[in-house]
């Protein structure tokens, strides 16, 4: 099962809205189907963006980090 993405997909989509996967397969055509994982595509693909830090973010974040060392990687001050 693995090996076919189509079928895990139908079995999470099934659990998702509490049936069984033969039900899914006799109430949705596989136009339906396929709209559910483009549904789902798109929604893991806004979630990705909101959990990832914006280039701008991390170069800060990076500079903050860099700003106590000096280039031998010492620690100023000590």
């Amino acid at each position: 099962m693995i090996a076919n993405p189509e079928r895990m997909f139908v079995f999470r989509l099934a659990r998702e809205l509490g049936m069984t996967v033969s039900r899914l397969l006799r109430e949705a055509d596989s136009r339906e189907i396929a709209e559910w994982m483009a549904f789902f595509s798109i929604e893991n693909q806004e979630r990705e963006k909101k959990s990832k830090p914006s280039p701008k973010a991390l170069s800060a974040k990076m500079r903050a980090a860099l700003a106590g060392f000096d280039n031998s990687g010492d620690k100023k001050g000590r």
